[in-house]
């Protein structure tokens, strides 16, 4: 039996965007830019809120967790199984600050309103949403390690998709579908979690106003 979700508030979709590339080998800035362009082309573009961090920190995490309240939590930039890499706050190419995914887990879950969805576009992230299921409805990873460019077309048509009032199970194999059209090899590494008394298909992130 599905449970049903919180009714949508009449307020509009927050999105927190972390983007971390330590070594500045990835092109976190312009995936973000993709999304931004592709939300404000939206049929709901007026109802997505982003809040955009592109050499995000740790405490940008929290800060963003606890201050801007989001629905949903985007990271872009380096992982595998087991954790996340965020960025030191210094000005010079680095190493990387690591986070453990527990540690990134719980970070998400401290907040009185947790998010809806995780979404973390970085390499075998996939094996790491099953943990977040339980604090989160919906959390999508990477099976794999993902080419950037297909990271980048998965994104930015997944949340266009979004903004255009499609569900988030849509919205994900919107952005499958993006990555294979674009003659890409990546487009099976995303992966979808849910809870299991929630449906993809009949959960939309962005309803149009009223």
């Amino acid at each position: 039996m599905l449970r049903e979700l919180r009714a949508p508030k009449p307020e509009k979709l927050r999105v927190l965007m972390l983007g971390a590339s330590s070594e500045g080998d990835l092109r976190v800035g312009r995936e973000q830019s993709r999304i931004r362009s592709a939300v404000e082309r939206a049929l709901h573009r007026d109802s997505v809120e982003l809040d955009v961090r592109p050499a995000a920190t740790a405490a940008d995490l929290l800060d963003g967790i606890t201050r801007f309240r989001p629905h949903v939590v985007h990271f872009s930039g380096h992982s595998d199984e087991g954790l996340i890499v965020f960025e030191e706050d210094v000005d010079q190419p680095h190493e990387g600050a690591v986070v453990t995914a527990r540690a990134f887990a719980r970070a998400v879950a401290a907040t009185d309103e947790t998010p809806l969805l995780v979404l973390l576009n970085s390499c075998h992230s996939a094996s790491q949403i099953d943990q977040l299921i339980g604090t989160v409805d919906f959390a999508i990873g990477m099976s794999d390690e993902i080419g950037d460019a297909d990271a980048i077309f998965y994104a930015a048509q997944f949340y266009a998709a979004v903004a255009n009032g499609q569900s988030i199970g849509s919205a994900h194999a919107s952005g499958q579908a993006a990555v294979e059209l674009a003659g890409l090899p990546d487009h099976d590494l995303p992966t979808l979690a849910h809870a299991p008394d929630v449906d993809p298909r009949s959960t939309f992130l962005v309803t149009p106003p009223q």
